[in-house]
């Protein structure tokens, strides 16, 4: 091994990125990036993994947020040269660059490696021989995500394996604590946000610009962060792994890391692997706070009297998970609170605005999944998003929607689809068993969900569009339901295809089944349907 500082990411080209039009791929230094992103010149991350995605741009922003702040800056340079300096001003006693590098000296910072104090990496006896190996993912049983075979690595992997472990991560085991922004051991880290018109460049930039005129906001929000000279890198600062950082010495855009690990390199072929070690304290003292660190891309969820940072769970971002987080009552002081970056500006453009939402998954000893959203923002959509008489009624719309997506799987769906699987029994004849019959039956009521997932938001959509037309969006809803209502009819008729049942039985079956649908509907629906729409009458296509 060497002590000496390897792979500087403000000198040395380790970055691939690809170009807007996906015709080219170079590599870059980190300022180079900056630079290309302020053009709005970068297509991609190539060699990014998916679950890297959120905590890769919140890194970005965040460190160029910092680096702004600290210069006195208002807007972002598009020179390679300036974001150097920049950099370098974040981290004033390694002007070498080592922190920024991907292997320095264990006494020094190296970039997200706290210094080892005295300098001595005994006690790290834990070997990582690739960058998947140190990333976050549990894929303990070696399913879908193959654990450990990334053995052709390149430095640029082990830059996202280390912001992803570093910034993301969760409690594994004794010694190995989780990061401040999430709401305990077992939850994860979401990112909420709104991407504008253009690549990956347009949206840093915007977020960095929004995150600069929110610093106020937070500092009012989250009094313990010191108003001047708090910790924005926690890297830069020694860690023997007993003492926690209080969240008073923090700057509100502070990135952290949670685990002791260093890079090394090989003295023969630069050949770099990583070694770790457990410590006996979280590095940030936070568990109180439940994630509420003032993470921009975190939405908060109602915890008692107080608020806790929202844990994304396996089910993922469905329609149902998302309406509340994407249009919270302003009435309602039990509803979420969006993330700061999850709003709409006024200076965010009027067309082409796309909600983005992430979150990976973790369990105890787990991974449960990744989960992406992309909810595309019309300009109806964007005034809901935003303060005021428009948002409230948008969350009222979605809310009601939501409620009538539940009613017709859970109470019309579900009632015909049991009534195949129980085999419409008569007076004397053998009832099957229920449990069975109601898990089937659950099965395609989540087919109908999926159904559903698919358009919410654009058939939301095209009820906010019409909400000031007296009785049109009255009408749109009628329509959006005998949609779903055919849909429903087709599912049934699946389950009556492919569920077992004597011949005898199957034509009662069939009829009993469709007339309880039938019956069901015009129970829960049929007269606001027949108010302003012909039930029987082909349902008019929406325009998404």
């Amino acid at each position: 091994m060497t002590d000496e500082v390897r792979y500087r990411l403000l000198d040395e080209p380790i970055l691939t990125i690809g170009d807007a039009a996906g015709r080219r791929e170079e590599q870059v230094t980190l300022p180079a990036l900056y630079a290309a992103l302020v053009r709005d010149a970068v297509g991609d991350f190539p060699a990014l993994r998916p679950h890297q995605r959120h905590v890769w741009h919140a890194f970005l922003v965040q460190v160029g947020a910092l680096a702004l702040h600290r210069a006195g800056l208002a807007d972002l340079p598009d020179d390679a040269a300036t974001w150097r300096g920049l950099l370098l001003g974040l981290t004033p006693k390694d002007a070498d660059g080592a922190a920024w590098a991907l292997v320095s000296p264990p006494a020094r910072p190296a970039l997200l490696q706290p210094p080892v104090p005295g300098g001595a990496l005994a006690d790290f006896k834990r070997r990582l021989d690739t960058p998947d190996a140190l990333d976050m993912l549990v894929t303990a049983k070696n399913h879908d995500v193959k654990a450990a075979v990334v053995n052709a690595a390149r430095p640029e992997h082990w830059v996202f394996a280390l912001v992803s472990l570093q910034t993301q991560e969760g409690f594994l085991g004794a010694g190995n604590y989780g990061v401040s922004r999430m709401n305990g051991g077992f939850a994860s880290r979401p990112g909420f946000g709104i991407a504008p018109p253009g690549g990956a460049g347009s949206r840093v930039v915007r977020d960095v610009r929004r995150l600069l005129a929110l610093r106020s906001r937070l500092l009012e929000e989250y009094a313990f962060f010191p108003r001047a000279k708090g910790v924005g890198l926690v890297w830069l600062e020694p860690w023997d792994g007993a003492a926690s950082l209080p969240m008073s010495r923090l700057d509100p855009f502070y990135v952290e890391v949670c685990r002791r690990v260093r890079l090394v390199a090989d003295r023969a072929d630069a050949a770099v692997h990583a070694v770790a070690t457990g410590s006996k304290a979280p590095r940030i003292d936070a568990k109180a706070l439940s994630g509420r660190t003032g993470d921009p891309w975190t939405p908060l969820m109602v915890d008692g009297d107080g608020r806790k940072a929202l844990t994304a769970d396996a089910g993922g971002l469905t329609y149902r998970r998302l309406v509340p987080l994407l249009f919270p009552s302003p009435t309602d002081a039990k509803a979420p609170l969006r993330a700061p970056l999850q709003e709409c500006a006024p200076d965010d453009a009027s067309r082409g605005l796309t909600i983005i939402a992430r979150a990976l998954v973790r369990g105890q000893g787990k991974t449960e999944g990744f989960h992406e959203r992309r909810v595309p923002v019309s300009r109806t959509m964007r005034r809901a998003l935003g303060p005021g008489a428009a948002s409230d009624a948008a969350a009222r719309v979605a809310s009601e929607r939501v409620s009538d997506a539940g009613t017709l799987g859970g109470k019309v769906l579900f009632a015909a689809a049991l009534t195949v699987y129980t085999a419409a029994p008569g007076e004397h004849e053998r009832k099957r068993d229920d449990e069975t019959a109601k898990r089937r039956a659950g099965l395609a009521v989540e087919r109908l969900d999926a159904i559903i997932d698919v358009r919410f938001f654009v058939d939301l959509d095209a009820e906010l569009r019409v909400l000031d037309e007296p009785g049109a969006a009255e009408r749109v809803r009628a329509e959006w339901l005998l949609r779903l209502r055919d849909a429903a009819a087709a599912i049934l008729d699946d389950v009556l295809a492919g569920a077992p049942t004597a011949a005898m039985r199957h034509h009662r079956t069939r009829v009993r089944a469709t007339r309880r649908l039938a019956a069901a509907f015009r129970r829960h629906f049929g007269e606001r349907i027949a108010a302003v729409v012909d039930a029987d009458a082909p349902p008019a296509a929406t325009t998404p």
